[in-house]
């Protein structure tokens, strides 16, 4: 075996174990992110991600969005909305309807 072969062997050597180091840092950085994104914290802002705007409106707005992204969350709430405040539902639906109102008037004024 000559010289040179053995170099670019042990050249060739070095270079698989750099890379595989590197894709093994990978790997545990992919698992930290991973970790700290399944904290109830992190799931919460994959679904409602903060934003600098944070009025309730908008919370609302996110809330049809989503809605309409997911249509068994609606359905699913609303079983448990109409399930527990049957006697409060007058109210729910007051309350919504200014909101509504109140969202169509800003967004008109803008």
């Amino acid at each position: 075996m000559s010289q040179s072969s053995a170099q670019d062997r042990k050249t060739r050597i070095e270079l698989l174990q750099a890379r595989a180091a590197i894709e093994r840092q990978s790997m545990v950085h992919g698992v930290q992110y991973l970790g700290a994104s399944l904290t109830p914290r992190g799931l919460m802002e994959s679904v409602f991600p903060r934003s600098k705007r944070k009025s309730p409106s908008d919370l609302l707005m996110s809330t049809v969005n989503l809605s309409r992204k997911y249509p068994m969350l609606l359905s699913v709430g609303s079983a448990l909305f109409t399930a527990r405040a049957r006697r409060r539902l007058r109210w729910w639906k007051l309350a919504a309807g200014a909101l509504v109102a109140w969202q169509a008037a800003r967004n008109l004024r803008d």
